[in-house]
């Protein structure tokens, strides 16, 4: 877990790991230079339970970095990562795990989300395609803090690229996991929710676009045709206002969630 800046959720984040139904972890967490009290509160977490190991980056490194790191200080060959604001549903640990046991030729397994807002409001569902091979160079296929992966084959493809840090660096990851030919597993079902707050979407969306753009072409050889037509279709897009823009990412990738009265 990388942790900057959370004060005001990264307890609810912990303590969604250390409930859950999978016991046998180690839970690194490295706080990037918090200027808030995120650090306090780890740290009080580490008093109450051994599995906890805290670290903190002497100066901010960003979230590449910090990753790297994190996974280098890990012992096992099973990655799961959480970012500090949101929430894993009890069985998350333990039924990732249970797939990656069984189905050896997986690299990576992750699930859909369940988008929380400032105020822990379930406001939206994010339902990610299991169709790698069609979604990938269009947008990012997996939710990375929904995710779990081998360590062994992060290793091989070489790590999370640290010139790469709008929260983007696993859809980095992820390209470079599927053109090593690994598979890459989306469960259908929402064991994860997934935190939204304002200052992530309207005031950077235009942001994350160009960066999404950025690593696309980087594979820009590998595409298809169709592939090639929804980067262009990209590249016009950033000529609109960024509340355009957020407003028809909103509209493509979040559905409403309907509760029964």
């Amino acid at each position: 877990m990388p942790v900057y800046n959370t004060e005001k959720y990264v307890w609810v984040s912990i303590e969604s790991i250390l409930n859950q139904s999978f016991k046998d972890f180690e839970f690194i967490i490295i706080d990037d230079c918090s200027t808030d009290w995120s650090y306090k509160v780890c740290e009080k977490y580490t008093k109450k339970d051994s599995r906890i190991k805290l670290y903190r980056n002497r100066k901010n490194m960003w979230i590449s970095f910090t990753r790297n790191k994190l996974i280098e200080l890990s012992s096992t060959n099973y990655i799961a990562s959480q970012d500090s604001d949101d929430i894993s549903l009890e069985n998350r640990l333990e039924l990732s795990y249970n797939f990656l046991e069984k189905n050896k030729n997986y690299a990576v397994v992750s699930w859909n989300n369940i988008i929380i807002n400032e105020d822990w409001k379930e406001i939206w569902f994010r339902k990610y395609s299991d169709n790698i091979k069609k979604v990938i160079f269009k947008k990012s296929p997996v939710s990375n803090p929904a995710s779990m992966f081998r360590k062994d084959v992060f290793l091989e493809v070489w790590w999370y690229d640290n010139n790469v840090n709008y929260w983007l660096e696993d859809y980095d990851l992820w390209f470079r996991i599927y053109l090593a030919w690994y598979n890459i597993k989306i469960i259908n079902k929402p064991f994860f929710k997934y935190r939204i707050r304002e200052w992530q979407c309207k005031s950077n969306i235009k942001k994350v676009l160009e960066k999404t753009i950025e690593i696309q072409n980087k594979y820009y050889s590998k595409m298809s045709l169709w592939d090639k037509i929804y980067n262009f279709l990209e590249r016009i897009l950033l000529l609109f206002p960024e509340k355009f823009i957020f407003r028809l990412f909103n509209l493509l990738e979040y559905k409403k969630i309907w509760k029964k009265k």
